[in-house]
């Protein structure tokens, strides 16, 4: 069977169970604060009468001001943010699997799409944002039992787990087989390519990703088949079916020139532009939804609604819906479309940001719980997991790199804003506060439907094409 034609090779599923396991950990470092949060903070005496005596050498509480807490739960995002910044030159210099040594954010999509087969591509992606999802639950679950002191530190400790796992497991993956070729490494790719796709006939895939990768690295035209072998042969080598082999009938990549990505500077002055623009926009409407802030503090945001006893319940609730809506999403995204599955998204968390803020002004608890419950399956259905797939549907190879390290940096950014302020907003305006994130989901449903185009099942040069965006232009 080709393999072009084949989606989930066991193999395949396993290197990328692999690598969502960082999306668990960042899921685990969302959500783990947001249970044991009073313990944490020694707030309403939960660490009981004398919270900062040291038990063990250890501190049993931390006095943090609203800000500095919000620092605190938003900082690893700068982290995440250094890291898009430099992860694509990480990637191409030392490869996919030894990057994912580094285990951070900016490598875990472009992994997925580097070893998927065409038709799991959607699936695989939405993937990402599922075990972010999953990471959350987790953390939140386990604060239940864990938000006392010294608990609360079990319940931090534990986001070492996945990352030991992930650690262990890393060596039995193959490398990306398109980055193998661009290092003229090309029968390790088939045999990598192989492992991936199992039983399947890869010798159709492969030649596609030979020739793609070909006529993206030099500036000469690829042969094709048409073409004289003679016209092309020089020394030793000689090109079959447009491919350069050698007299041992082995692939030769010598005269293969790495293509010359785009530069960040380059990207706002080339033709690519207005389609990066478009993938950026959608990472930062992603966090100005304000889901993260709900995330982070869902805890302190229903208190003052609900009480203490019935908030830390309801919060681990909210993340099982947000789970269920990403599975659907993952089973959607595929069927539905990107496009439609964001209007949806956008919609429904402009629609449940009203109904917040209504619930919250008329004292109405039953409402407020059900639209939190909204705000976050409205999210997790679309706007969670397609902003990091559509980055590659959108934009050419060339241009991807610096696209998505601004892309991640944006979203990353926003996310540390919305972490870091989020406590004192709430402060000021309440429920008020999602009036403001719901706008920002109404200018989304607006941008969507606008100008985003649908990417499902097409190319990314039909898209340019569609865009009036023009082919490459010389650096």
């Amino acid at each position: 069977m080709d393999s072009r034609e084949i989606k989930f090779p066991g193999y395949m599923v396993y290197t990328c169970g692999i690598a969502v396991l960082t999306s668990l950990s960042i899921g685990y470092v969302i959500g783990s604060p947001n249970v044991p949060e009073k313990a944490m903070r020694g707030i309403d005496g939960e660490c009981g009468p004398d919270p900062y005596t040291k038990v063990n050498g250890f501190y049993n509480c931390f006095y943090y001001a609203d800000l500095l807490w919000g620092f605190a739960i938003g900082s690893f995002c700068l982290g995440a943010l250094a890291a898009g910044l430099t992860g694509g030159t990480i990637q191409n210099i030392y490869g996919r699997r030894k990057t994912m040594f580094l285990a951070n954010i900016f490598f875990i999509v472009p992994r997925l799409l580097m070893v998927a087969t065409i038709k799991s591509r959607g699936t695989l992606g939405a993937c990402f944002q599922l075990l972010i999802v999953i990471g959350i639950l987790i953390s939140n679950a386990l604060g239940l039992g864990l938000s006392t002191p010294p608990k609360w530190r079990v319940c931090m400790a534990l986001l070492g787990v996945p990352a030991l796992i992930q650690f262990a497991l890393l060596p039995s993956m193959v490398e990306s087989p398109k980055w193998l070729i661009t290092q003229n490494r090309a029968n390790e790719a088939r045999q990598a390519l192989q492992k991936l796709r199992g039983d399947a006939n890869i010798d159709n895939e492969y030649s596609d990703m030979i020739t793609m990768i070909l006529k993206s690295g030099s500036s000469e035209p690829t042969p094709n088949v048409s073409d004289s072998k003679e016209e092309y042969s020089r020394d030793d080598s000689a090109y079959e079916d447009g491919i350069k082999v050698n007299n041992m009938g082995a692939l030769d990549l010598s005269d293969y020139r790495p293509p010359k990505n785009y530069s960040v500077l380059y990207l706002f002055k080339s033709e690519c532009c207005i389609i990066a623009l478009q993938g950026i926009l959608l990472h930062f409407f992603q966090q100005a939804s304000g889901i993260n802030g709900l995330i982070y503090y869902s805890t302190t945001f229903l208190d003052a609604v609900f009480g203490a006893d019935k908030t830390k319940y309801l919060t681990v609730g909210t993340t099982a819906i947000n789970l269920f809506s990403t599975i659907l999403s993952v089973f959607f995204i595929d069927k539905v479309g990107r496009r439609t599955l964001l209007l949806i998204s956008s919609g429904g968390c402009f629609i449940s940001s009203v109904l917040l803020f209504s619930g919250g002004y008329a004292g109405i608890g039953d409402l407020v719980v059900a639209a939190v419950f909204l705000f976050i399956a409205s999210f997790a259905i679309g706007l969670g997991p397609i902003p990091w797939l559509m980055m590659s549907e959108l934009i050419p190879s060339y241009a991807l790199s610096p696209a998505s390290a601004i892309a991640t940096s944006v979203n990353w950014l926003v996310n540390f804003i919305i972490g870091l302020i989020f406590p004192t907003i709430v402060k000021g305006l309440g429920n008020g506060t999602f009036i403001l994130f719901g706008c920002f989901s109404g200018l989304c449903f607006l941008y969507v439907w606008i100008f985003l185009p649908e990417t499902k099942g097409r190319r990314v040069e039909d898209i340019m094409a569609e865009k009036g965006v023009g082919p490459r232009s010389d650096i």
